[in-house]
């Protein structure tokens, strides 16, 4: 594969865009996805359009929270095994540490009906930009291939059926896109990778992770770490799987700090499976917060870090070429299917179908607004109108 970056280019500039990505990205996988398309893609030419359509199916193949992932692929491939690690901590440490100092408050000031105020006012802010990063990610992945719309679309009819997102879905999606998406060309076989050494390394985190870690915060990253392999394409998978877990078999939270967990992560900025975070300090403080991020974290790193080499070695040949080719336009589907789950949760009064209409139209009209003044907005409402209106819907 071609190089893709001058070597002016810096190391740190990597590090710092995901940072500041990781900071203030709301909106969940798409809207992460899409901005990361824009940025990387069109604004700077970090990547080619190739380039991020392969790591786009690569993270919807493998387990881990697709934004995430696809982040990690975008730094392997710019600095390698040293890139994807950066990039992983980069993009994880503001979340981690918004939501660790989130869930400080929650303890400090449990009772309290202002969170749930501000996820009523956030919620449908957050739909509004999902549905609008939908839009672009769709139009731009999906172009005017037939084929490609029909696969969206049934992945996408599917996944509202059933609920939830379909890993197998997603395998049999390649197969099949093997030979619909076949490109014709030469399949020759490019040269391995040279980072053997540092995926041997990387292969060593979760281990040495497990040891450095003991009692309750060794289960806790060991749970979270298994908990990592079964989410593909976006942290909301994890929502029933970890329900199931953590409120009615193991008893580790109630069914009022489970929901507001999940309404943490869904408006705090980075992946939603940062809600691991939330529920790691709400069970053994700070460190339980690091254990549980680390475990959460892990699997979509190790995947990644393994996977892409292949990638980019095989990525020409004309069957793995069409592989790639329809799991991307499959994983579009099953997030215009998982917004619409979303926003079932997110939207149930006159109030938040205004907030979520409007928000619309204002992110669609002025471009340039930067998301989180919307979603600062949509939770003001959010704050100065629970009480009275008292949306009983949202204690369900």
């Amino acid at each position: 594969m071609p190089p893709t970056i001058a070597p002016s280019r810096r190391f740190g500039t990597s590090f710092l865009y995901f940072l500041r990505l990781g900071a203030l990205g709301f909106g969940g996988p798409v809207a992460l996805a899409n901005s990361m398309r824009r940025d990387l893609v069109e604004a700077r030419g970090w990547l080619t359009s190739e380039e991020y359509e392969n790591g786009l199916a690569l993270a919807a193949a493998c387990p881990g929270p697709l934004a995430y992932q696809l982040a990690v692929y975008c730094g392997y491939v710019r600095f390698g095994v040293t890139g994807g690690l950066a990039v992983a901590v980069a993009f994880g440490l503001a979340p981690f540490l918004i939501v660790t100092f989130a869930a400080w408050l929650y303890v400090r000031f449990t009772g309290n009906w202002q969170l749930r105020a501000l996820f009523y006012g956030i919620a449908p802010v957050v739909v509004a930009l999902i549905v609008k990063a939908c839009w672009n990610l769709g139009k731009r992945t999906l172009r005017s291939d037939r084929a490609a719309w029909i696969f969206a679309s049934g992945a996408c009819t599917i996944t509202v059926i059933v609920q939830r997102e379909l890993a197998l879905m997603f395998v049999v999606a390649g197969l099949i896109g093997a030979f619909v998406f076949r490109r014709p060309g030469a399949s020759a076989v490019a040269p391995a990778p040279a980072n053997a050494n540092g995926r041997a390394r990387a292969m060593l985190l979760a281990p040495a992770a497990t040891i450095a870690f003991s009692g309750t915060t060794a289960k806790l990253f060991l749970f979270f770490f298994k908990t990592g392999l079964l989410v593909f394409g976006s942290g909301l998978v994890i929502v029933p799987f970890l329900k199931t877990q953590v409120v009615d078999q193991y008893h580790w939270l109630g069914n009022r700090q489970f929901l507001d967990s999940v309404a943490i992560g869904m408006i705090s900025p980075g992946p939603v499976v940062i809600t691991a975070t939330f529920v790691g300090y709400l069970l053994n403080g700070v460190i339980g917060a690091l254990a549980a991020t680390i475990g959460i974290f892990s699997p979509p790193v190790l995947f990644t870090v393994l996977a892409t080499p292949m990638l980019l070695r095989y990525y020409k040949h004309p069957r793995f070429a069409g592989f790639i080719r329809g799991v991307g336009v499959t994983v579009v589907g099953v997030l215009v299917g998982t917004t619409y789950l979303v926003g079932k949760e997110a939207i149930g009064d006159w109030l938040t179908v205004l907030i979520g209409i409007v928000s619309l139209v204002v992110i669609t009209m002025w471009k340039k607004l930067p998301d989180p003044f919307v979603v600062l907005a949509g939770g003001v409402i959010g704050l100065v109108t629970y009480q009275s209106i008292k949306p009983g819907w949202v204690l369900q």
